[in-house]
């Protein structure tokens, strides 16, 4: 084989190579998979199994989103928990009546006086 012979056998692999990354690169079209099926059809257990792999893919996306999702709603329930808000002496004064106390007044006072201590503790405490 003469020196041109080879130099022309070597553009002309070049030229194939450059083909084939060149059609490898770009989308198929529709002739070329319909002329050519045994190249581009994929069997049926290898298109389901890209497309499990696909859904799986999927899920896993949305579960991490939903991660992210809770914890976020947990460090703004954390923040928007407060603490408990109990009564001022000053409140305390004002429920409790040491007179009725020791004399033994009506039970229905004892009674709305916790009913009231009651209200206002829900009232501090948003509840």
């Amino acid at each position: 084989m003469t020196p041109e012979d080879e130099e022309f056998n070597r553009v002309e692999m070049e030229s194939r190579i450059k083909q084939e990354y060149i059609r490898a690169m770009r989308k198929t079209t529709r002739e070329e998979k319909i002329s050519r099926p045994a190249v581009y059809e994929v069997p049926a257990n290898n298109r389901m199994i890209a497309s499990h792999q696909d859904h799986v893919r999927r899920l896993m996306d949305e579960l991490a989103i939903a991660r992210v999702c809770i914890r976020e709603l947990g460090d703004r329930l954390s923040r928007l928990e407060k603490p408990w808000v109990g009564l001022t002496d000053e409140e305390v004064e004002r429920y409790w009546d040491w007179e009725d106390f020791q004399t033994g007044a009506g039970r229905s006072t004892i009674f709305e006086m916790v009913r009231d201590i009651e209200a206002k503790l829900k009232e501090k405490n948003n509840g």
